[in-house]
């Protein structure tokens, strides 16, 4: 696990390759987030700036550098914690303008409140120039509708989440190859014991999945 950390323009300017510990949390409908605690140093400093990047090859989600702080410690060296959240979170810097009253199809429903505050809104500067939608053919997805309802002022962020987790669909907004951000909403499979369509997946170190855990 080695992240790399991409520029405002996505290119490369450092490999996160000396760290204490890397926290990298992915979700289903929610945004992820991230934590890197590493020792302090000048040049690894240079590197995390606000509304820079990290991106590894263990997950297909992008993270977003949001904070920083120096942590002192005198015996061992003073300490760096970097922290974000994943690319999800850029819809929560937009509100839905105006009144909105939608019905109907799920999926078109959000790309409705996509389309007029971030891909193609009547104002240009609320745009966000490589923000895509990428519709699904997931019956899953596509068979999804919801009742009529009024928005106001509301969060973008917010309102896309709620739907998502009522439905219990996912949403991402993936970062790719041409440096667009594409947002898509998707349907995980049920691999728990309350089905029986699907194997189920248990984590259990009788089955050498688990290292080691601790109880509190």
């Amino acid at each position: 696990m080695e992240p790399t950390i991409l520029d405002t323009s996505f290119v490369a300017v450092g490999i996160v390759d000396t760290f204490k510990s890397i926290i990298w949390t992915d979700r289903y409908f929610k945004y992820g987030e991230f934590e890197v605690y590493i020792p302090m140093n000048s040049e690894m400093i240079s590197f995390f700036v606000k509304n820079y990047y990290m991106v590894m090859k263990e997950s297909e989600h992008t993270m977003i550098i949001e904070g920083r702080e120096v942590v002192p410690d005198v015996e061992n060296g003073d300490f760096l914690i970097v922290t974000g959240r994943s690319l999800e979170s850029i819809i929560d810097r937009r509100i839905i303008w105006g009144q909105k009253i939608l019905s109907g199809n799920l999926q078109d429903c959000i790309h409705t409140l996509l389309n007029e505050n971030v891909i193609s809104p009547t104002n240009a500067d609320r745009k966000i120039s490589n923000f895509i939608f990428q519709e699904s053919t997931d019956t899953a997805i596509t068979s999804l509708t919801m009742t009529e309802t009024q928005y106001y002022g509301d969060n973008l962020y917010t309102v896309i989440e709620s739907l998502c987790e009522a439905n219990n669909i996912g949403f991402k907004i993936i970062l790719n190859d041409f440096n667009q951000f594409v947002f898509s909403l998707y349907a995980g499979v049920d691999h728990t014991y309350g089905q029986t369509a699907n194997p189920f997946v248990v984590f259990s170190p009788k089955f050498d999945n688990i290292l080691n855990s601790s109880y509190k």
